[in-house]
Formats: C-alpha cells, sequence, structure tokens
C-alpha cells in the first residue's frame, strides 16, 4: 500500500469520539499535521467515511482543506442533532446543500429520500459528484434556491467560493460576492404542488440569511405536513422572527448549542434551531 493510501485510511483507526480532539494530543497532533501537510497537500482521493453520523458516505476529498470531511467530524454538534431527528423512511430536503454532506447524514440515518437544493454551480457539481459516488443512497439535486416567491434572483458567490448567498440577504452585509449570477427561486409550496418533489418530513436550510423566506414560501407545506425543522440562524433578529413565526404555527424550539431562552441580542452566535410541531 502506497504511503498516501496508507495516510488515507489511518483515520478509520479512530474513534470518532476522539477524531475532534486529536488536534490537541500531545505528538500525535503535530506527527499527524507533518504527514498530512508533506505527503498529501493536494492530493484527491476518494474516502468512505467509517464512523459517526455520515458512516457509509464516500466523499472526494482533498487535504488538508477537508480534514473534517475526511474525519467524519463536520459540524460535530449539528450533524448529530440532525441524524437524531431522522427516522427510516422520511423524506428530507438540505436546503443550501453546501457540498451534500448534511444530506449524507440524512441518508446514512436512513431517509429513504434527500433531496438537496443549491444554486451555487461549484457546489452543485461537487454534490452530482456525491451522488454519483453514492448510489446506495437515493440523492437528487434540484440547482435552484429556495425562497417566498417563484421568481429570478441575484446570486452573490462569496469571497470563500464555497458559499453564496442571494443579493437580498442580510448575511455578511456590505461583503460583495466575487461573481454574481442570475438564479431561479422557487417557493416550496409551488414545487410540491406541482408535484415535482414529494412532501418533506424534515427540512434543514442554511441559505446565509434568507431562511425566514424559505419558511415563507413553504407556510402550506408547514401547515398541512408538519416536517421537523433545522434552521442556521445567522442573526438575533433572525433567530427572533423565526421563533415567532413557528410559534404561531405551533411549533416547540430548542437550540442545538445552547438554551435558548439564554440567548440574548449581546451574546448570539450562530446557532441552529431545531423547531418540532407540538
Amino acid at each position: 500500500m502506497s504511503l498516501k493510501r496508507l495516510i488515507a485510511r489511518s483515520v478509520d483507526v479512530l474513534p470518532w469520539g476522539v477524531r475532534n480532539r486529536i488536534k490537541s494530543l500531545p505528538l500525535v497532533a503535530p506527527l499527524q499535521r507533518w504527514l498530512v501537510n508533506s505527503a498529501m497537500k493536494d492530493a484527491e482521493f476518494v474516502h468512505r467515511i467509517t464512523a459517526g453520523p455520515a458512516t457509509g458516505l464516500s466523499m472526494r476529498i482533498r487535504l488538508p482543506e477537508d480534514k473534517l470531511y475526511w474525519t467524519g467530524t463536520w459540524e460535530q454538534d449539528v450533524t448529530s442533532a440532525l441524524a437524531a431527528e431522522v427516522t427510516p423512511g422520511m423524506v428530507c430536503y438540505d436546503i443550501g446543500s453546501h457540498r451534500g454532506f448534511m444530506a449524507g447524514v440524512m441518508a446514512a440515518s436512513g431517509a429513504t429520500e434527500v433531496i438537496c437544493f443549491e444554486p451555487n454551480p461549484q457546489n452543485a457539481g461537487t454534490i452530482e459528484d456525491l451522488i454519483a459516488l453514492n448510489p446506495q443512497m437515493k440523492l437528487s439535486l434540484q440547482t435552484i434556491a429556495v425562497g417566498a416567491a417563484d421568481t429570478t434572483a441575484t446570486f452573490e458567490v462569496m469571497p470563500e467560493t464555497s458559499m453564496g448567498k442571494l443579493s437580498s440577504s442580510s448575511f455578511q452585509h456590505g461583503t460583495d460576492g466575487q461573481t454574481r449570477i442570475e438564479v431561479q427561486v422557487a417557493r416550496l409550496d409551488t414545487l410540491i404542488d406541482n408535484q415535482v418533489i414529494a412532501p418533506p418530513d424534515l427540512l434543514k436550510i442554511d441559505i446565509e440569511g434568507a431562511e425566514q423566506d424559505a419558511l415563507k414560501g413553504a407556510v402550506a407545506t408547514i401547515e398541512k405536513f408538519r416536517p421537523t425543522l433545522l434552521i442556521e440562524v445567522h442573526s438575533h433578529d433572525l433567530l427572533t422572527s423565526c421563533r415567532q413565526w413557528l410559534a404561531e404555527r405551533n411549533y416547540r424550539m430548542h437550540v442545538v448549542q445552547q438554551d435558548l431562552d439564554t440567548i440574548t441580542a449581546a451574546n448570539f452566535h450562530v446557532c441552529h434551531l431545531v423547531a418540532k410541531p407540538a
């Protein structure tokens, strides 16, 4: 076995619970960094994740930037919470799918269908590759943005090119995207009414500040089908408005990272709101 192949598989010998802590281990952490940076820099390989919520998902990895995907520890607290909400047979949406890792977590947790929504062309290409690498998982891709209206809009690819937002979003206000493209925006209600997609049992929404627009465009879906939601929230104002909107529809909520009732404008950090029908 080549050195690169040996290093690529070396993570498999570590229990998932210690993979995220290896960077703090004396001797082990610097040795791993040296091996990865010297032998694996810019090396690309397909890796099957062997522990954690994404167990069984194959991804194309480039080190060192994809280290957290390689170890299966990307947003460890959030993926664990997401996996806990999935039961076999669910239809799940990954809205703002990025590279499809969260979609893979939902599929690995028993979802029978996971629909990725991703208008960023670079990310969409990565998700198409992920789908091809995982034929055992029912993953599909919609290359559109989700919003409050059926329209077209300007989409800004941010300086970190894997990220992007609709120009109407307040996220990273004052920061211009590297490029701007026109994308199709659709209401989930419209897509479901037109039988383009199946109704959801679970929605994961991470669209850089436009999360409430996605809720408004899915009001009939949410009121009729009562899905569970996991929403990445980028501001205290957005947290307040999402809480109010969901409470009006008889949802109970908690935040993954901390006690929801302790969050104030002064101590707010990006967080993940879990909402379940009461």
